[in-house]
């Protein structure tokens, strides 16, 4: 018997056998029970969630003759004969995307199948169809034969026409966890005999990225390399060409402190190992995001990131020491890099003369030059060592003076200007308010919004306006991406929340300049006459 690839082999055959999507396999299983099909299926969710499996096993239950609990006996003529296009005809829409495809496909579904009730059409990656492709499309799935059965399956939704998808019984397919990986994993290394530490495959339960096809290929990869070894952590690392969290670590602390030969000299003994350019550099950036979400969630962050209380700990101490707005810098910079990456040849050169950058200039946040002045300006403030206007004192001097100065009725002070104050009304206003609740809704809904915590909100221009203001922009495109469904959730939970119905727009800050310190804002907090000294 031919050999047969993992992934293939461990295929889901029944409803049953599926993984993680339960709210999918009961809404499809009790159509079939009940007699209650559609004629057309969207099947949305990223590459290895089982979309194509789900698809393949809910064809073969419509049309078997001996149906269990609504999963096809795999037994019987018909479902032995599906896997032979028989009733079942799969079309790659990325090769097969123009406008004569699909018109085959209409002067096919007038027939009736010879055997079943159905004919049943999976389309893959149906938003690579060109526009045309689609247009023809839609008239079929407006009138479809009664013995026809569309499913549609993508990993771009927002690319699908909304006419098309207005026709189809939505499915959303979820990431797999890291968790429901590893345990796959597992039952599949027993079942076929190969050994492997639990750490092998946590980090390769990670690296699949919510994938379980992606995670039987690397298995699988792993295996072939290393035949009749055992797989350890150190082995899948060197299959992926990445590095260990210890390495991410150290060089991470190298670039905090700007020691630049330190982290070049760990680079070079890496790539002396043979770590893949482009692999190491998204592993880093991986490592830099979980830092980032430490800090901003704490421990609340390690059940996010999935990981043993070991792995938490040692993120959550480095993570102390490292401030949020540099932790965000790295990453952005890096994130450019990887994408320049795609078309050098020199992938090394272009990694080593960023990291001499990220360790010679930083964000004015993380600068230590200002932060030292910021400190020494808060201290003289705390003391209240100050000079009278149009002299220059020592700190000693400073002291005398504020000794010996007499204390001033408050109406013989010098005028100076208030503080702005930030005006608002409306719906704008009471959302504000109860932003801080809002913000730990929206969190626990969808943890991936956890960068709320590192933006600012702030009235907007109308009384039903409000503005989401970061300069990261990363941050804001993550919530303008999918159509902006991020930002209409955010003004959802705020409506449940207050009952106050607003927009939300965003604001990059990252490109604008920064603004002049107003002191007299800060005079004005100070019970004497003083003077700004340059």
């Amino acid at each position: 018997m031919a050999y047969m690839a993992l992934y293939r082999k461990w295929r889901s055959q029944t409803f049953d056998e599926i993984v993680g999507q339960e709210a999918v396999v009961t809404a499809l299983r009790n159509q079939i029970i009940h007699n209650r099909i559609g004629h057309a299926y969207l099947f949305c969710g990223t590459r290895g969630t089982g979309k194509t499996s789900m698809a393949k096993i809910f064809a073969r239950a419509v049309n078997c003759l001996h149906p269990v609990n609504g999963n096809p006996c795999n037994e019987c003529e018909l479902c032995r004969e599906s896997e032979s296009g028989f009733n079942l005809i799969e079309i790659d829409a990325a090769s097969n995307n123009g406008v004569d495809n699909i018109r085959e496909i209409r002067d096919e579904v007038r027939y009736t199948p010879a055997k079943g009730k159905y004919r049943v059409y999976i389309i893959d990656e149906v938003h690579m169809l060109s526009s045309g492709a689609f247009n023809a499309l839609l008239k079929t799935l407006e009138e479809p034969p009664e013995h026809v059965i569309f499913i549609l399956a993508t990993t771009e939704p927002h690319k699908v026409l909304p006419t098309i998808i207005s026709r189809c019984q939505r499915y959303d397919f979820k990431r797999f966890t890291s968790g429901q990986i590893f345990d796959h994993l597992q039952e599949v290394c027993q079942a076929e005999g190969i050994r492997a530490t639990d750490d092998a495959l946590r980090y390769i339960a990670r690296a699949a990225d919510g994938g379980m096809r992606d995670s039987l290929s690397i298995l699988e990869q792993c295996v072939s390399f290393y035949v009749d070894e055992e797989i350890d952590l150190a082995k899948v690392q060197d299959i992926l060409g990445t590095a260990g969290t210890e390495e991410y670590a150290r060089l991470t602390d190298a670039l905090a402190a700007r020691r630049a030969p330190d982290a070049l000299r760990q680079i070079g003994d890496i790539f002396m190992a043979g770590r893949d350019v482009t692999a190491f550099t998204t592993g880093l950036i991986g490592h830099l995001r979980n830092l980032l979400l430490m800090k901003a969630m704490g421990r609340d962050g390690a059940a996010i990131l999935e990981l043993g209380s070991e792995e938490a700990t040692a993120l959550s101490q480095q993570a102390d020491h490292l401030p949020a707005e540099q932790l965000t810098w790295f990453i952005e910079s890096l994130t450019e890099l990887e994408s320049r990456m795609k078309y050098a040849s020199e992938k090394r050169v272009l990694l080593e003369v960023e990291i001499i950058r990220l360790c010679r200039g930083a964000s004015e946040a993380t600068d230590e030059a200002l932060l030292a002045r910021v400190a020494a300006l808060e201290k003289r403030l705390d003391e209240g060592v100050f000079v009278q206007k149009g002299e220059k004192a020592t700190p000693a001097e400073n002291k005398n003076v504020r000794k010996e100065a007499p204390a001033q009725p408050l109406q013989d002070l010098p005028k100076v200007r208030q503080p702005k104050m930030i005006r608002t009304n409306g719906a704008a206003a009471q959302v504000l308010e109860a932003w801080p609740a809002v913000k730990k809704r929206i969190i626990s809904q969808e943890p991936g919004m956890y960068t709320l915590n590192l933006m600012e909100i702030k009235p907007g221009s109308e009384p039903d306006q409000l503005i989401l203001s970061s300069n990261s922009k990363i941050y804001i495109k993550q919530l303008e991406d999918d159509g902006a469904r991020k930002l209409r959730l955010i003004e959802q939970v705020i409506m449940d929340e207050t009952g106050a119905k607003v927009h939300i727009r965003t604001q990059d800050t990252s490109a604008a300049p920064a603004p002049e310190m107003d002191l007299t804002d800060i005079t004005s907090l100070i019970h004497g006459p003083v003077d700004i000294l340059d």
